[in-house]
């Protein structure tokens, strides 16, 4: 049975997701709705379903089991709770919240409402993290480095916020180490150089150290000023390493614990690669099929594990803990983010 889904908010996102709606198994689009008349209309002409401005006025409906949320951000959380209070089961794109207060509250709203909760990172689903996903856990990771650079972003993402500029394209990375690392995240460290393109207040480059329980860590660095540079993600654990700088093909070494000096090449060494290829796009189709899988009551074997609101919640928590890092200079721990 198709679980029928209705899409709040009708920009480049939203459109996106409502035409990988129409693409998934297992889910069906119902309506969009837009407070923008144009926006709307031109949604419900291109995608042959009806429309309402008011998102009440689709919560209300029982033939709606599901919203999709893609306002601007800092709607994400307003519409989000009215959704759970409409008992429908929600997915959000990210951020989840516009402050990491705002999106605890979510968390604990939608475990308290007892209905499907996920965060669009979709990135998830795509092939190389779902081998990320398969190998890391294996080497019991202790230090992890992100390198994801890019060109400057649209102008829509020149904004001052901690989850504006190069860090809504890096919040991705920032969930993939989180769920990778495994464990608790607990303090953050950060700089940020802000104004190189347009003068303003935007985020163009940033870096970050996230120390996780057991005195383990990951390191991400990013840019929209990257244009050309290479790209990496490296987990290094005690049982041995996972690396791949093209996305494509993921490096594996194994090995016993090392428990000597000097052991450049330890026994019980092993090496292999594995490529990563097949469709998915960028893992928006099979992250809403997971979420119909859930919706179902299901949980399909081989699937990767859908984004969590808390996880979400912790995603932005990592992002406005770096800001004020950078503006302190000192170790923000993680609970202390607002």
């Amino acid at each position: 049975m198709s679980t029928s889904v209705a899409v709040i908010g009708c920009g480049n996102r939203g459109l996106q997701l409502a035409r990988a709606i129409l693409q998934a198994e297992g889910l069906s689009l119902a309506a969009v709705c837009d407070v923008d008349p144009n926006r709307l209309g031109a949604a419900m002409e291109t995608l042959g379903v009806p429309g309402e401005r008011d998102h009440q006025l689709l919560l209300a409906r029982a033939d709606v089991d599901a919203v999709l949320v893609a306002t601007s951000a800092r709607f994400h959380a307003a519409v989000t709770l009215d959704a759970l209070a409409a008992h429908k089961h929600v997915y959000v794109e990210k951020p989840l919240a516009d402050t990491p207060t705002v999106a605890r509250q979510l968390a604990r709203a939608a475990e308290q409402a007892d209905v499907v909760a996920m965060v669009g990172y979709q990135r998830r689903f795509a092939p190389m993290a779902r081998a990320l996903a398969m190998e890391v856990p294996a080497i019991e990771p202790i230090q992890c480095t992100v390198v994801a650079q890019r060109g400057p972003m649209n102008a829509q993402f020149f904004f001052p916020d901690h989850y504006g500029g190069i860090v809504d394209n890096t919040t991705h990375a920032l969930d993939q180490v989180l769920w990778s690392m495994g464990g608790r995240p607990e303090g953050v460290m950060g700089h940020v150089r802000r104004g190189s393109i347009l003068g303003d207040g935007t985020i163009e480059c940033m870096e970050v150290v996230i120390d996780f329980d057991g005195g383990r860590s990951a390191s991400v660095i990013s840019s929209m000023l990257g244009v050309g540079a290479a790209n990496l993600n490296e987990y290094v654990g005690r049982l041995g390493n996972v690396w791949t700088t093209d996305g494509r093909t993921l490096h594996v070494t194994r090995h016993p614990a090392i428990t000597e000096a000097g052991a450049k090449k330890p026994a019980g060494l092993e090496v292999r690669e594995v490529t990563c290829s097949g469709g998915g796009g960028d893992g928006s189709v099979l992250a809403l099929e997971h979420f119909a899988v859930r919706i179902a009551g299901a949980q399909a074997e081989g699937w990767p594990r859908g984004c969590s609101f808390a996880e979400g919640a912790a995603a932005i928590a990592v992002s406005a803990a770096m800001v004020q890092s950078a503006e302190e200079g000192r170790r923000v721990p993680l609970d202390e983010a607002q």
